[in-house]
């Protein structure tokens, strides 16, 4: 997996958009109708990195990490101590990225 393919997959949901967070490429679902506000991001990706911040809840978190250590961490910040989790798009396969992506877009539509 790589930063193209994690753009191409997160953009294939047709509830997602893409716009810039902080200097990131981040990923968020669409606002309902015209003009209202837009949903909760659910994962950023950091180009020079090549890796995907997630944002998923403690047990995820802990799962991913626990049976993926590799390829999973949660973000050195207050931000991963409530479930930002690193994935190392390297590392995953498009499986585990998809199941993870979904994770956090899930977290975001509630």
């Amino acid at each position: 997996m790589d930063v193209t393919g994690a753009r191409d997959i997160a953009l294939g949901d047709q509830n997602a958009e893409e716009y810039d967070h902080f200097g990131k490429v981040a990923f968020r679902i669409r606002p309902k109708k015209a003009g209202a506000k837009p949903g909760r991001t659910f994962m950023t990706l950091w180009l020079d990195e090549g890796h995907a911040v997630l944002m998923l809840d403690l047990e995820q978190q802990t799962e991913l990490i626990a049976h993926h250590p590799a390829e999973f961490e949660a973000h050195p910040s207050k931000w991963g101590a409530k479930g930002a989790t690193i994935m190392h798009l390297t590392k995953v396969t498009e499986k585990q990225f998809r199941h993870a992506l979904s994770m956090a877009i899930k977290n975001a539509t509630r």
